[in-house]
C-alpha cells in the first residue's frame, strides 16, 4: 500500500533527478506498462488499497490530484515500499530507476520545482548504492560546490585557548544536540544571535586575560629591550595573535586597520584597552567561526576548483584532529614538491600515527556511527539484584573499540562479531557492569577482555551500551534497533512517521513485546515496519538492561526475525537468533560498502553523490587490500579527488 503524501517528498524529487538523469540505463520507460505490471494488482479497478487507484492516471498530469498521486508513487519507489511484500512481481533496480526518473522529470516539466535537499543529512542513502559502486560510474567528476559551515565546539575551544589559555565554563556550540548521525556536518548548525553574543563575550574575556596584570606591558618591554620600537612591539604581538588563532599572518591592510582601532580605543579609554580590542577583533574574524572553501580559486578546464594548500591543510587537520592545523602541517603544504594527493596521503598517515587527538577522532566516528552514547540519556528504574550504571557500560564499549582500532585489522567485521568484551569498573557505581554481562557478583576486576560464548555476546550490537541506547526507559525497542540496522548496515531508508499516526504499542502487561507489536502488522504500517521489526526482534534475546535472557514473562523468549527486501539476495532470509543475523551482515560485501559510505560522510562532512563514485570505490578497495584497516580507509578518503576538488557553481560557496 502506498504511504501518505508528506512534505519531504519534495526534497526527494530533486535527488531522483540529480542522481538518475545522467544514468545511461535510464531510458524512458513505458510507464503505463510499469504501472500495470507492478502497481495495479493492489491499486487498480478491482482493488484499491488505501483508496488509491493508479489505473486512471494520465501521463500529462492534468491536475493537482494526479500530481499528488505521481508524487506518492515516486516516494514509494524511492523507499522501496512498492510493490509490497507478497506482490506477484517486483521491478529490477534498473526498471525502478527508469520509472523514478520519468516521474521526477514529468513533475519538473509541469512546474513542480522541488526544494533542493540533495545535500541534507539523512538523504545520503537515496543515492543508488549499485551505481556508486559500479565501474561505469568511475569517470564522473566531483559535482559538489565549495562550502561554508560552522566549526565544531572543539575547534572553537582550541582557537580560543590558542589566544589565551583560560578555562571557560561555557562553549556556546556545546549546547547543540546532533539531530542526526554525525555532529560535524556541513550546514547542520546555524550561528544565531545568542551564540554570537556568547562568542563575543568569550573573545573579550580572552583578550582581557592577555593584557591583565601587566602581561602586555611586560611583553612590549621585552620587544623594546631587543631593539624594537613600542609600535613595532605591538604590531609583532598582533601578528602573533593572528598566527596563534587563525594560523596565518595578517595582510598589511589588516594590520593597519588593527593599529587604527588600537589607537582610537587607547585615545578614548587609555591603555591597554586598545590592545584588548585588537586582540578580541582578531578572535572574532569570520574564519574563527566558519570553515571556508575555494574562496579565491579559479576553475580548471573541467570546471573544478582545487582547494588551496592552506584550505587543504585546515580541512585535513579538522578531519583527523578536530582542531586547527599545526604550523608544521601548514608549512609542509606550502613547500611540498609532491603532488597534492601524495602530500595529503603522507600527512594524513602522519597525523593518524602521531597526533595525540587522532585516536579520539577515530573513536568519535564509532561513537556517533553506533550511536551508543545515548545510553547515558536513557533512564532505567532500579530493580532488585541489579545495579545499572550506563556511563560505565559506555566506557567499556569505548575501550573495546579503541583496542580494535589499535590492532586495525578487519575493523568492522571484528566490531560486529567479537566475543571479547571489556568489563571494567573504577568505582562502586560501575560494579553493576558485570551483572549486566550476566557475570557473577563476585567477578574479579581485570583489565583484560572477557571472552563470552558466541551464542551469548557477539560484537557491538549485543553490547549492553548499544542495546540500552536503542531501547526505551522501560522496554526494548526492536523498531529503533531495526531502523539502525536498515540505515547503517543495509544502506536503506525508512520514511518519517506520518503525522496522522499515533505510534504507540498497547499497554498489556501480560503480553510479550512481540505480541504488543502486532499493531504494526496492519497493512498501512507493515510496509515500513517489515523493514525494521524483523531486524530488531532477534535482539529480544536481551532485556532492556542489556542482560542475556532465556525467557520473557515466564515464557521462552522468541528471537526469530529476518532480512526482507534488502535488495541483496544473499542477505535476505529468515534468522533464528541475533547471532545468525549478525554473522550474515558481518560477512556481506554490501554491508562493508555501506560502512564506507558512512565513513565518507563523517570525515568529509557531507553526503556522497554519484560524482564520488571513484572515491568510494577506491576507499573500499583500500580497506579490503589492507585487511580491513580503518586507517587505510580514512587516508584514502582524505587524499581523494572528493576531498581536493569542488565544482565551480558560479559563486564563492555553495551554501
Amino acid at each position: 500500500m502506498i504511504v501518505p503524501f508528506k512534505r519531504w517528498s519534495l526534497g526527494a524529487i530533486f535527488i531522483v533527478v540529480s542522481c538518475f538523469v545522467h544514468d545511461a540505463s535510464a531510458a524512458e520507460p513505458n510507464i503505463k506498462t510499469f504501472l500495470k505490471t507492478y502497481c495495479l494488482q493492489c491499486h487498480g479497478a478491482d482493488e484499491a488499497e488505501g483508496e488509491v487507484r493508479l489505473d486512471n492516471l494520465t501521463l500529462t498530469i492534468k491536475n493537482a490530484h494526479e500530481a499528488k498521486l505521481w508524487y506518492r508513487v515516486l516516494e514509494s519507489l524511492q523507499f522501496n515500499e512498492m510493490p509490497f511484500v507478497g506482490a506477484d512481481a517486483f521491478p529490477t533496480r534498473r526498471e525502478s530507476r527508469q520509472a523514478e526518473t520519468w516521474i521526477a522529470t514529468a513533475l519538473a516539466q509541469h512546474g513542480l520545482q522541488p526544494e533542493d535537499k540533495s545535500d541534507a543529512e539523512g538523504y545520503g542513502n537515496l543515492v543508488p548504492h549499485e551505481l556508486l559502486f559500479s565501474s561505469n560510474e568511475r569517470n564522473r567528476s566531483v559535482d559538489v560546490g565549495a562550502r561554508i559551515w560552522r566549526v565544531s565546539p572543539e575547534t572553537l575551544r582550541s582557537k580560543l585557548s590558542a589566544a589565551s589559555r583560560f578555562n571557560f565554563t561555557t562553549n556556546p556550540f556545546d549546547f547543540d544536540k546532533p539531530l542526526g548521525n554525525f555532529t560535524d556536518f556541513k550546514g547542520k548548525y546555524p550561528l544565531n544571535e545568542i551564540m554570537a553574543e556568547q562568542v563575543t563575550e568569550l573573545a573579550i574575556t580572552a583578550a582581557e586575560n592577555q593584557t591583565k596584570d601587566g602581561v602586555a606591558e611586560k611583553a612590549i618591554a621585552g620587544h623594546i629591550g631587543r631593539g624594537a620600537t613600542k609600535r613595532e612591539a605591538i604590531e609583532h604581538m598582533l601578528i602573533q595573535q593572528y598566527q596563534n588563532v587563525l594560523r596565518r599572518t595578517p595582510s598589511d591592510e589588516e594590520l593597519s586597520s588593527l593599529m587604527a582601532l588600537l589607537d582610537r580605543i587607547d585615545k578614548q579609554l587609555g591603555e591597554p584597552y586598545g590592545l584588548q580590542a585588537a586582540y578580541a577583533s582578531i578572535i572574532l574574524k569570520p574564519e574563527t567561526i566558519f570553515r571556508f572553501e575555494g574562496a579565491s580559486a579559479k576553475p580548471d578546464a573541467n570546471g573544478l576548483i582545487q582547494l588551496s594548500s592552506r584550505e587543504l591543510a585546515h580541512a585535513l587537520a579538522y578531519a583527523i584532529t578536530d582542531r586547527p592545523p599545526e604550523r608544521e602541517l601548514l608549512a609542509t603544504f606550502e613547500s611540498s614538491n609532491s603532488s597534492i594527493n601524495e602530500t595529503l596521503q603522507v600527512q594524513a598517515e602522519r597525523l593518524i600515527q602521531d597526533n595525540r587527538y587522532a585516536p579520539q577522532r577515530l573513536l568519535q566516528f564509532f561513537q556517533e556511527y553506533f550511536d551508543y552514547e545515548k545510553a547515558n540519556d536513557i533512564f532505567k528504574d532500579k530493580i532488585p539484584k541489579h545495579m545499572h550504571w550506563a556511563p560505565g557500560l559506555v566506557h567499556d564499549l569505548d575501550v573495546l573499540i579503541q583496542h580494535v582500532l589499535e590492532k586495525d585489522e578487519q575493523v568492522l567485521h571484528t566490531l560486529l562479531t567479537t566475543s571479547d568484551m571489556y568489563v571494567l569498573f573504577y568505582s562502586h557505581k560501575e560494579r553493576g557492569n558485570q551483572l549486566t554481562f550476566n557475570l557473577p557478583p563476585d567477578f574479579k576486576k581485570t583489565t583484560r577482555p572477557v571472552s563470552f560464548p558466541k551464542d551469548q555476546r557477539m560484537g557491538v550490537l549485543t553490547h549492553p551500551a548499544w542495546l540500552i541506547a536503542h531501547s526505551s526507559n522501560f522496554d526494548n525497542d526492536p523498531i529503533r534497533r531495526g531502523h539502525w540496522i536498515r540505515y547503517k548496515l543495509l544502506g536503506g531508508m525508512i520514511p518519517d512517521i506520518p503525522i496522522t499516526v499515533d505510534a504507540k504499542l498497547p499497554d498489556e502487561p501480560t503480553w510479550t513485546l512481540r505480541q504488543r507489536m502486532h499493531v504494526t502488522r496492519v497493512s498501512e504500517c507493515y510496509k515500513c515496519h517489515s523493514k525494521m521489526n524483523p531486524l530488531g526482534l532477534p535482539f529480544e534475546q536481551f532485556d532492556h538492561y542489556g542482560r542475556y535472557r532465556f525467557d520473557e514473562l515466564e515464557r521462552p523468549v522468541e528471537t526469530s526475525g529476518g532480512v526482507l527486501n534488502s535488495g541483496v539476495a544473499e542477505l535476505d532470509g529468515e534468522v533464528k537468533t541475533p547471532f545468525e543475523l549478525i554473522e550474515r551482515l558481518a560477512n556481506s560485501e554490501h554491508v562493508e560498502q555501506v560502512f564506507v559510505r558512512h565513513v565518507f560522510r563523517f570525515f568529509l562532512g557531507r553526503n556522497e553523490t554519484l560524482g564520488d563514485a571513484k572515491t568510494l570505490q577506491d576507499a573500499y578497495r583500500a580497506y579490503v587490500d589492507s585487511n580491513g584497516s580503518m586507517k587505510s580507509l580514512v587516508i584514502s578518503l582524505l587524499s581523494s579527488d572528493s576531498f581536493i576538488y569542488r565544482k565551480d557553481v558560479g559563486s564563492a560557496a555553495d551554501k
